[in-house]
């Protein structure tokens, strides 16, 4: 029971970690950058043409097809652990259907 319990919480915490990001992503590091440095006022009267830098700083369809290694654990051990579990449910059930019939054919 305590190691079903222990591989139920690795489960958990696999899941967790499949969606949880592992670093920040560009635009945000570029937004802490624009304003710690601050900005001057005549950069907000004039046009706004940050769409550019934006459109850059976005992540290419390379980085966004990576997958974390907890989104594998988490399918796997998502995957495996119910499999586990009815497969023994149904040896237990099979093994007492088995042993009330073998009880009832006995005789003394």
């Amino acid at each position: 029971m305590k190691t079903f319990q222990i591989v139920t919480l690795f489960a958990l915490v696999a899941a967790s970690m499949a969606f949880a990001p592992n670093q920040t992503p560009q635009v945000a590091k570029s937004f802490a950058k624009g304003a710690a440095a601050g900005v001057p006022v005549a950069a907000l009267a004039a046009p706004a043409f940050a769409m550019d830098s934006i459109v850059e700083s976005l992540p290419t369809t390379a980085l966004s097809l990576e997958v974390q290694f907890g989104a594998y654990l988490a399918v796997l051990l998502g995957t495996f652990l119910p499999a586990l579990f009815l497969i023994n449910l149904y040896i237990q059930t099979e093994t007492r259907k088995a042993g009330a019939e073998d009880a009832l054919n006995d005789e003394f």
